[in-house]
C-alpha cells in the first residue's frame, strides 16, 4: 500500500466525530502497516490478541502489532471502532458507531458490523446495513439481527446469500443470542404480549423455553449454562433460575440474594456464583452445601464490594475486578490479594479494569482508567503489550478478545 494512502486512512479514520471504543490516543497512530511488503493479512492469527480501540484494530502475535488496514479510502470504515471478535474459522468482525449519513438528527445512527478479509467488508443483509447483534455459529456461519425494523428476525449468511431462520420474524424485539454447549442457537426476545422469552432453535423451529407465566417473565434476562449443559438464566429481580428437566428453579429452592443479576458463572469445581450489577453492594455469592454463601477473605471486604467482574484463572483461582477500587484481586488461601493497583478509585476518571486470560494462561488487562493493554509476567510485574509501539497505549476502554487456537474449516 502507498504510503500516502496510509496516511490518508489514518487521517480519515481520526477525523471521525462520533464516539466509540474508547478515548482516542494522545499521540498519532502509527502507519497501517503489517510487513514491509504491505501484503493484507486474511484474518487472525490462532491464538492472537485481537484488539480494537477508536481508530484502529489489530492482533499482537509473535512479539508484534500487526494491523487489520481498509484495502483502499472507499471501503475504510469511516466512524470509530467499537467492539471486535473472531469467528471460529479465525475471521475477524468489529462493531462501528453507524454511519453519520443514516443518522436523523437529533437521533444516534445504528451500528455497523464489519468483516475483514484482505480488507473490511460492511455486513449489509439485503442493502441493510443497521446491525443490532450478530454471533458466529460453531462453524463460523455469521449470524445477524437487523437493526432499524426493515428486517425482521435472524439471518443467517449462506453460501447462497443471507437466509432467514425459519419463525424467526415471530420472535419480537431480539434482546440477545448465545449457543448452547451442544451448538443450539438460544435467543432472548420480546414479542407482541411483552413477556421476555427464551427460545431454542431445533431442527428448522423455534421452541420456547420459557413461558410468560415464569415468575422472571417481565425481567431483562441473561442466558448461561450449568456445567451439565442445562439452560439458566440470571434475572434482573428474581436471581438465578435454571432449567431442570423442563421446569426452571431456583438452586435448591432457595432464593438468591442477589436479585438483580450482574453476572453468574459455575468455578472449575462446579460452583455457582453470582454478583449484582457493578453498582451495586450486593457482593459475590455461592451456593454450595444447598444454601447461599458470600465469599469472604481476610483483607479488603471484597465480597461484600461492587463488583465489576469476576472469572477463575487457568489454575482455578477467584480473580475480581473490584468497582470500588478500579484494581484486580485474587482470592489466594483466604485472603483478597491486589494483582492490578496501578489505577484507584479516587482517579479522576477511575474506571475499572476488564481482564482476561490468553490460550497460554497470561492474566491480561484494559487497564482501567490508565488505558491501553497490559500483560502480568511470569515475575508479577505488569508490561504494557507492544511497550510504545501499542496502537492503543494510553486509550480507554480497549475491546480485546482471544483468537481460538485452532480454527475449523468453513
Amino acid at each position: 500500500m502507498h504510503p500516502g494512502l496510509r496516511t490518508a486512512l489514518a487521517a480519515l479514520a481520526i477525523s471521525s466525530a462520533l464516539a466509540g471504543c474508547g478515548t482516542a490516543p494522545a499521540t498519532p497512530t502509527p502507519p497501517h502497516s503489517t510487513t514491509q511488503d504491505d501484503h493484507l493479512p486474511e484474518g487472525a492469527s490462532p491464538g492472537a490478541l485481537v484488539a480494537c480501540g477508536s481508530t484502529e484494530v489489530a492482533e499482537y502475535t509473535a512479539g508484534n502489532w500487526v494491523y487489520f488496514p481498509a484495502s483502499s479510502i472507499l471501503s475504510a470504515p469511516s466512524t470509530l471502532f467499537e467492539s471486535v471478535d473472531v469467528s471460529p474459522t479465525g475471521e475477524v468482525a468489529a462493531v462501528t458507531s453507524g454511519s453519520p449519513d443514516a443518522s436523523t438528527p437529533g437521533m444516534s445512527s445504528a451500528n455497523m458490523l464489519w468483516t475483514y478479509r484482505k480488507g473490511w467488508h460492511l455486513v449489509s443483509v439485503r442493502n441493510d446495513t443497521d446491525v443490532q447483534l450478530h454471533t458466529f455459529g460453531p462453524d463460523g456461519s455469521l449470524y445477524v439481527v437487523p437493526d432499524d425494523g426493515t428486517l425482521a428476525g435472524i439471518w443467517k449468511q449462506t453460501a447462497s446469500g443471507w437466509q432467514q431462520l425459519p419463525g424467526s420474524a415471530q420472535l419480537g424485539y431480539i434482546a440477545s443470542l448465545a449457543w448452547s454447549p451442544k451448538g443450539v442457537l438460544t435467543v432472548v426476545s420480546v414479542p407482541q404480549n411483552g413477556a421476555t422469552t427464551v427460545w431454542q432453535f431445533e431442527g428448522d423451529h423455534f421452541v420456547a423455553v420459557t413461558s410468560d407465566h415464569a415468575p422472571f417473565a417481565a425481567d431483562s434476562l441473561t442466558v448461561g449454562f450449568a456445567p451439565n449443559g442445562d439452560l439458566a438464566v440470571g434475572t434482573s429481580a428474581h436471581g438465578v433460575w435454571i432449567d431442570e428437566g423442563g421446569r426452571f428453579v431456583q438452586p435448591g429452592g432457595v432464593a438468591c440474594p442477589v436479585t438483580d443479576v450482574g453476572q453468574f458463572a459455575w468455578s472449575p469445581k462446579g460452583v455457582l456464583t453470582v454478583s449484582g450489577k457493578a453498582g451495586s453492594q450486593n457482593g459475590l455469592w455461592q451456593f454450595s452445601g444447598g444454601r447461599w454463601q458470600q465469599v469472604q477473605g481476610a483483607g479488603p471486604n471484597i465480597g461484600a464490594d461492587k463488583i465489576y467482574q469476576f472469572g477463575w484463572s487457568p489454575q482455578g483461582v477467584l480473580t475480581v475486578s473490584d468497582a470500588s477500587r478500579c484494581q484486580i484481586f485474587e482470592l489466594v488461601d483466604g485472603h483478597w490479594t491486589p494483582v492490578w493497583t496501578k489505577t484507584h478509585a479516587t482517579d479522576r476518571n477511575a474506571t475499572p479494569p476488564k481482564f482476561a486470560w490468553s490460550p497460554t494462561g497470561t492474566l491480561v488487562t484494559s487497564g482501567g482508567d490508565l488505558g491501553g493493554l497490559w500483560e502480568l509476567t511470569p515475575r508479577g510485574n505488569w508490561t504494557e503489550i507492544g511497550g510504545k509501539s501499542s496502537p492503543f497505549a494510553g486509550e480507554v476502554g480497549v475491546s480485546f478478545t482471544f483468537a481460538p487456537t485452532r480454527f475449523v474449516h468453513a
